[in-house]
């Protein structure tokens, strides 16, 4: 069965993010302009209305992007007016990774229902046969060049309503915890190089042939069993890997 939806997004962004994108508008229209410091996170709580955990995530997006940076005995400064054009994911836990569906989202090309097509059973290393929501879409950020050109692949007896998808902005994965009381306890990533194809390269404005990041995903619930897959590929110039390794010593 082949579904089409036209629907246009609707906005369902945590606070934090709402929050953020309140402080990056005020950024570029110079308030406070660049060199000048932002308030201070109290400050920010007390004037918003907002939790102190808002704030700071707020403002770790707003550093992400490189509007903003911490600078020891100064406070919270503004180093740009306008967000460098990629895109930064810190790796470490689940929640990082569950980070960039929240702020990438998701714009649906076109869907389908049905058994994973052999080629991507295996090359996913997964069992053929089961049927599953396969989406195929677009992420990025509003008013930018798309992110990266991405294939879902939802469990079916998991997946949410076609237009309820549209709605979640890519942020599937949460919403099956919620409604269908199947969290993901458990992402598996592979990370490869590659050159973009002609495909690709059109539906992401770019050009054939340039080097790619590659991100191949499968989510586990708490009986390790498959939940969802994911294949993602990134233009390397709009997309960066951030990892932080700690070594405990006594």
């Amino acid at each position: 069965m082949s579904d089409h939806s036209g629907v246009e997004p609707i906005s369902s962004a945590p606070r934090y993010m709402t929050l953020a994108e309140t402080l990056r508008s005020g950024i570029a229209s110079g308030h406070p302009a660049v060199g000048e410091l932002l308030p201070t996170e109290h400050a920010l709580t007390e004037q918003y209305g907002v939790s102190r955990h808002t704030v700071r995530e707020a403002l770790r997006l707003l550093a992400e992007a490189g509007l903003i940076a911490r600078r020891r005995g100064a406070g919270t400064v503004v180093v740009a007016s306008e967000a460098r054009a990629g895109f930064a994911q810190r790796l470490g836990s689940v929640d990082d990774l569950m980070q960039y569906t929240r702020a990438a989202r998701l714009k649906p090309i076109r869907q389908h229902t049905g058994p994973l097509d052999p080629a991507v059973a295996r090359a996913f290393g997964v069992a053929p046969g089961s049927d599953y929501l396969h989406v195929h879409g677009l992420r990025g950020q509003p008013d930018r060049a798309p992110l990266a050109l991405t294939d879902m692949y939802i469990r079916s007896d998991l997946a949410p309503p076609v237009d309820v998808f549209v709605e979640l902005n890519g942020g599937v994965t949460e919403w099956m915890a919620t409604e269908r009381g199947a969290p993901t306890a458990r992402i598996e990533q592979t990370i490869s190089g590659g050159l973009l194809t002609d495909t690709e390269a059109e539906a992401l404005d770019a050009e054939a042939g340039t080097a790619v990041l590659r991100t191949m995903r499968r989510y586990y619930d708490k009986g390790r069993r498959i939940i969802a897959l994911s294949d993602t590929v990134h233009p390397a110039d709009r997309f960066t890997y951030e990892m932080t390794m700690q070594r405990e010593v006594d």
